[in-house]
């Protein structure tokens, strides 16, 4: 499972429009990246497909299942969704471990021990097995960010939605978290990036998006985007980043 597709959606903050009848459909195991300028509505997207704002217009539809039209089933479809944010909003006053394994036990998924059993082995996987026992403060930026993903991970999601997820590290620690985001994309999880890190798209995407005011402007696999762009927007935004 993982299969996201969203048609004509529209989302206002009163008069202004910030997503303009986006069509998009995500397959299962797809890597897509998002790009565009700051402003061009991609983090609103993403706060969108996981229901942390509410639709203007238009439906969202993730393995079947309006979101849309969710209703009181809000919590249970979010738990299919991963979501990590430029901020690591991790819990100060838990251990690492507790902060992967508390959500799953708090929804009741799982007892105590079997989440904590999960946590470690996501520990293994995010390369901080031996910070299981330590606080957020005592980590660097960047292993603060792989619990986060290590977190979100806990919750077994169908997707993973990633919102810039490294514009907030020193530039040393970005490598660290691209690996893992590289490693969850070559172990098959569907995944949304809204990124600015142009070399991580074209390496690991399977189409890229460029949205611009609102609007997807272009979409296509890396090798076109990246080395032959089409419309005339896309190629003013990649000159000034690339």
């Amino acid at each position: 499972m993982g299969k996201v597709k969203i048609k004509n959606l529209k989302k206002n903050f009163g008069d202004l429009e910030v997503l303009k009848d986006i069509n998009l459909e995500v397959r299962e195991r797809e890597v897509i990246c998002i790009i565009g300028a700051s402003g061009s509505g991609k983090s609103t997207l993403l706060r969108c497909i996981n229901a942390l704002e509410d639709a203007s217009s238009g439906t969202i539809e993730v393995d079947g299942n309006d979101i849309t039209r969710a209703d009181g089933n809000i919590n249970k479809y979010r738990q299919d969704i991963g979501m990590v944010f430029q901020q690591f909003n991790l819990f100060p006053h838990m251990t690492v471990l507790r902060n992967i394994s508390f959500a799953p036990v708090a929804l009741k998924l799982k007892t105590k021990e079997q989440a904590e059993e999960t946590a470690l082995n996501l520990l293994k996987r995010v390369d901080l097995a031996e910070k299981a026992n330590v606080y957020p403060e005592q980590l660097s930026g960047g292993q603060q960010q792989r619990v986060a993903i290590a977190r979100a991970l806990a919750m077994n999601p169908d997707v993973m939605l990633f919102d810039e997820p490294t514009s907030a590290l020193d530039p040393e620690m970005v490598g660290e978290v691209l690996n893992v985001m590289k490693q969850l994309a070559k172990d098959g999880m569907t995944m949304i990036v809204v990124t600015h890190e142009m070399g991580f798209a074209r390496e690991v995407a399977d189409r890229v998006i460029f949205i611009d005011e609102g609007l997807i402007v272009e979409e296509g696999p890396p090798s076109e985007i990246f080395g032959n762009p089409k419309n005339q927007r896309t190629i003013n935004f990649l000159n000034m980043v690339l």
